[in-house]
């Protein structure tokens, strides 16, 4: 999608929002969400609180797999901040898959302990409300969180999500190639960023936050850049 056939995404999503509230549709757990006024897109990056997030499930399909574990970190004025990370498994051993347990290593019993998918959501909305959402492949937490809150079609996800995944592909050096590798591991790899233990949902937000952060200062180096061009660059490889 070419950015100049948006018509401000930030106006349209907030104009949503604001038709949901005068509805009785929205879920009670979103509340938090729709509560919370969508930013001006000409806000500096540098003043918006951001969050790296990943989600690790048990497979791709919204309409069998679940969540099985969160991790979060904040980014406050482009720095990432370690002592906020967060790391929530979900008690949903039964959805555990062997084909994705060898990837990321979440086995049944580590989830025994882990807390109800509600009383994750508890937690997570109110902390996400008003935040800049920051995801590799961002798509897939979007949707899996638009399950969790059951939210109908005709409802916005009022969240800002900027993606890793769509900033590395505005890159000119993929440019023209019908395959590239964008996984995130692979990609901080090309950016001489250091290796980490992929497939966990903190280590992997960690990874998303500072993969961001490299990108975002190798796209717009050495000058101050708005919420509305970060979005304009990931737009323009959709």
């Amino acid at each position: 999608m070419i950015w100049q056939f948006w018509h401000d995404p930030l106006k349209k999503l907030e104009k949503q929002r604001q038709k949901a509230l005068d509805s009785a549709d929205i879920p009670a757990m979103a509340l938090p969400l729709f509560a919370q006024a969508i930013p001006n897109g000409d806000t500096p990056l540098s003043q918006l609180p951001l969050v790296a997030l990943d989600f690790e499930t048990s497979g791709l399909d919204i309409t069998q797999d679940r969540i099985l574990s969160v991790g979060t970190v904040e980014i406050n004025q482009q720095v990432l901040s370690l002592a906020t990370a967060q790391h929530y498994y979900l008690s949903t051993g039964e959805a555990i898959k062997p084909e994705t347990a060898i990837i990321n290593h979440i086995r049944p019993e580590v989830l025994t302990l882990g807390m109800s998918e509600q009383s994750c959501l508890q937690q997570l909305i109110p902390y996400l409300a008003g935040k800049i959402v920051i995801a590799h492949c961002a798509t897939i937490e979007q949707n899996f969180l638009r399950k969790a809150l059951t939210l109908s079609s005709s409802l916005p996800l009022p969240l800002i999500f900027l993606d890793t995944l769509c900033l590395a592909r505005s890159l000119s050096e993929y440019w023209g190639k019908s395959n590239p590798d964008l996984r995130l591991a692979e990609i901080r790899q090309h950016k001489g960023l250091p290796a980490y233990l992929a497939h966990n949902a903190i280590a992997d937000a960690i990874a998303t936050g500072e993969l961001f952060l490299a990108l975002i200062a190798e796209i717009f180096p050495h000058q101050p850049v708005t919420l509305r061009q970060v979005m304009k660059q990931c737009a323009t490889q959709r």
